[in-house]
């Protein structure tokens, strides 16, 4: 299972992520080979 803190999404196609494949770390958008990303968090008061 992943944690919300290892989610990351593509700021030019908002795919949505994990940081790690197995043990590859994931340092570009699969898609776009974009690297600005922004990290996903929840909002508590929503929750």
């Amino acid at each position: 299972m992943t944690k919300l803190s290892e989610l990351r999404a593509c700021k030019s196609y908002g795919n949505v992520f994990t940081k790690k494949a197995g043990v590859v770390i994931i340092t570009s958008c699969p898609q776009c080979d974009g690297t600005s990303f922004d990290t996903v968090s929840a909002n508590e008061e929503s929750l």
